[in-house]
């Protein structure tokens, strides 16, 4: 009787709740066989739901990282001493699987003994369908030191795409074609000489240089106007012409300052030392007017330096006149008698020496009409001045055939 009693209490309490009117007989039977069951749906339904969750997060992870770009390890990027950049005309998510071949494609360009190419970033450009790729030359074993030739023809390299002498290969039908080539980072720093029609062996010796707060990249852009400019500025005339070497010092074409190395030369050879010298006044002379250069496009010359050559041609005093030389003793036209040994006599007999005293003026010659000689007397003596006459075709010393016609040959020689 008790447990009919208490049974019956129960369905007269639910009969009393259910005669509210809120819930039916038929839904309270169904939620009380939900709660039955609700522990073990719930936490089935709750493990299930976790998984979900879970492989979904793994899922989307990689698929953003692939879309946002690549990014090598931070150890290989700092090993990368050269570092250059290239634009490609892929979406990111197309080039990403290449990496190894656009490695394979880029060293064989530019590869040198001892180095190896690595990708270090990829990035979607703000344009679309545009790929920011960063590449670096790492020394290969990575811990050695680059070999300082293998430096040097890859720097040539690298220059010579920046400026555009060159074009960097790649498979084509994967990556399409580079553009946009600049070199971010080399040791020692890096020189371009832009629009350079000579040889460089040709280039005379740098003159002076001076800094400009822009990149290379933005000289190599206004190049032309950064000639014209500094041909006006220096009063350059029509056959002198300007050679200009740009350097940055961080070996990036993207970064500033750069420093400008000028050179001169003229077409008819080298510059003589007074138009050098005019040179270096004008240029030390410039500052307030920044050599000829446009502020809004080139800013403000900083540093103008000369080279110790150019700075020598403002140190050289002119050139002095040569001293008149001295005024020479006048020659006289007539040669000068020689002294010879007096003619022998007609007898054969040699006469006394020749007083040492040479009269200023010959005596008057007494046998002017008269063809007999004289009577010899042993004091008698010819004029030491007379040369000696000899027979046509005899020694000095032989006598004469006539003593009449020696006497005749001497007055005519005192007349």
């Amino acid at each position: 009787m008790g447990k009919g009693e208490q049974n019956l209490h129960q369905q007269q309490s639910h009969g009393g709740e259910n005669s509210s009117g809120l819930i039916c007989p038929g839904c309270s039977m169904v939620f009380n066989r939900i709660a039955k069951d609700f522990s073990f749906r719930c936490v089935f339904v709750l493990i299930l739901s976790l998984s979900i969750f879970l492989s979904g997060i793994f899922w989307i992870l990689p698929y953003r990282s692939t879309k946002s770009g690549f990014d090598a390890k931070e150890a290989i990027k700092l090993s990368a001493t050269v570092q250059a950049y290239f634009r490609l005309e892929k979406p990111v998510m197309d080039l990403i699987p290449h990496i190894r071949r656009l490695e394979y494609d880029i060293n064989g360009e530019i590869g040198v003994p001892g180095t190896k190419v690595a990708i270090l970033s990829m990035h979607q450009n703000d344009a679309y369908n545009w790929t920011n790729v960063v590449f670096g030359v790492l020394s290969d074993p990575i811990n050695a030191p680059m070999i300082p030739v293998s430096l040097s023809v890859l720097r040539s390299s690298l220059v010579e795409l920046f400026l555009k002498q060159t074009n960097l290969t790649v498979t084509t039908s994967i990556f399409g074609q580079p553009s946009m080539f600049e070199i971010l980072k080399f040791p020692a720093g890096i020189t371009v000489i832009p629009g350079q029609s000579a040889s460089i062996w040709q280039i005379p010796q740098i003159l002076f240089n001076f800094t400009l707060n822009n990149s290379t990249s933005d000289i190599v852009e206004n190049f032309v106007q950064l000639k014209e400019q500094l041909r006006f500025g220096l009063h350059l005339r029509s056959y002198e012409n300007v050679f200009l070497q740009i350097t940055n010092k961080l070996g990036s074409t993207t970064d500033a300052p750069v420093v400008v190395q000028a050179s001169l030369m003229s077409e008819f050879g080298g510059i003589v030392p007074q138009r050098l010298k005019q040179l270096a006044q004008t240029i030390t002379g410039s500052p307030a007017k920044n050599l000829g250069l446009d502020n809004s496009v080139f800013g403000k010359v900083k540093s103008i330096s000369l080279s110790s050559y150019l700075k020598g041609t403002l140190a050289a005093t002119p050139p002095t006149p040569s001293p008149t030389p001295s005024p020479e003793p006048t020659i006289s036209p007539y040669p000068a008698s020689p002294v010879h040994s007096p003619a022998p006599s007609p007898d054969g007999n040699h006469l006394p020496p020749a007083p040492s005293k040479v009269p200023p003026h010959p005596r008057p010659c007494s046998y002017r009409s008269s063809g007999i000689p004289p009577s010899s007397s042993p004091t008698s003596h010819p004029n030491p001045t007379v040369p000696p006459t000899y027979a046509p075709n005899g020694s000095p010393y032989s006598p004469s055939t006539s003593p009449s016609s020696q006497l005749s040959l001497m007055c005519h020689l005192h007349l």
